[in-house]
């Protein structure tokens, strides 16, 4: 049968902002999916980088879900904490957390992607401070808080295997303690990598895998 007759075949269909789209012969219903996951972030007033990855599976073409692991690395370093005491000279506040997320794709073609995702999280804060001329350090009890994010992010494709993309974000603190959940609740600034190891292990032996999507 002609390839034009087999496309024909199709009849199922996404939502795009644009409208419905048709799926033709090439589209895979089932994909990996791998991020890397960083975030620009305030904590208490100073900038903070969030690391993290995500990984799960992408189902027809624009339904994700998975799981991420994200963090400060050594914490946060602080040269005041006022929401707890003015009289904080220093101070180091860490987050930790996994999460599971949802994107939905709202639009996309050969080089570019829209989405929108929301995450749950569920992890720890931690740290300590001490006082004006007070040598002594004074840990933070530990706290589990269970993080929000909603977002927002716009994909350029780099190759058939790799994506490079950048959003915004708002990351409410729920569960977390009153007194510092100001300190955690922020708008975030995202960066992000797509690689497509799925596409790339089955390239190896059929050269046709990259023209999916």
């Amino acid at each position: 049968m002609p390839s034009t007759a087999r496309e024909r075949l199709y009849s199922d269909t996404i939502w795009l902002i644009t409208g419905r789209r048709p799926l033709d012969r090439m589209f895979k219903k089932w994909k990996f999916d791998f991020v890397v996951d960083a975030r620009q972030t305030i904590i208490s007033n100073t900038q903070a980088r969030l690391l993290g990855i995500r990984f799960g599976m992408e189902y027809r073409r624009v339904n994700r879900f998975g799981f991420g692991i994200y963090n400060l690395g050594s914490g946060v370093a602080l040269k005041s904490l006022i929401e707890i005491d003015a009289e904080i000279s220093e101070a180091v506040l860490n987050l930790k957390y996994t999460s599971i997320f949802y994107e939905r794709v709202l639009f996309f073609n050969r080089k570019w992607e829209w989405s929108a995702a929301v995450h749950q999280g569920f992890g720890k804060i931690s740290g300590w401070y001490r006082f004006n001329d007070d040598p002594t350090q004074i840990t933070f009890p530990e706290k589990r808080v269970r993080p929000f994010e909603i977002s927002t992010t716009g994909y350029y494709n780099l190759t058939w295997w790799c994506s490079v993309g950048a959003g915004v974000g708002y990351r409410f603190m729920r569960g977390t303690p009153e007194e510092v959940r100001p300190i955690f609740n922020s708008g975030v600034v995202i960066a992000r990598v797509r690689i497509k190891f799925g596409k790339l292990a089955r390239s190896i032996w059929n050269k046709q895998t990259k023209y999916e999507y």
